[in-house]
């Protein structure tokens, strides 16, 4: 299989852990949840390991909640749209779509 061992993600600004989840859902159902236990970051990137957590195959999807990262006062938005960060395994293979990290102030 070609599926990264972590999950990851790069902002454009210096962040920091907040509270909250970020959540991995199989087709409807919830996956994975990953708190801040979890959750690697440094300077503008976090990083989740996940080896070995993933069937072969599956249609997946990543919720962040708002409020899980910070940079100074902004607070960044999340993501609750599960058409926003997507992928696929298929027969072993990795499928995934891009998605930009935007900070938005509350």
């Amino acid at each position: 299989m070609n599926f990264p061992n972590e999950i990851s993600g790069t902002f454009t600004k210096n962040i920091t852990l907040g509270t909250g989840s970020l959540r991995v859902y199989n087709g409807s159902s919830l996956f994975l949840t990953f708190t801040q236990d979890a959750i690697v970051v440094t300077d503008n990137s976090f990083s989740i390991d996940v080896s070995n957590l993933f069937p072969d195959n599956g249609d997946y999807f990543i919720l962040i909640d708002e409020g899980l990262f910070i940079s100074g006062a902004e607070v960044y938005k999340g993501i609750s749209n599960p058409t926003k960060w997507t992928f696929t395994i298929a027969d072993g293979e990795f499928e995934a779509t891009e998605f930009s990290n935007e900070f938005l102030t509350n």
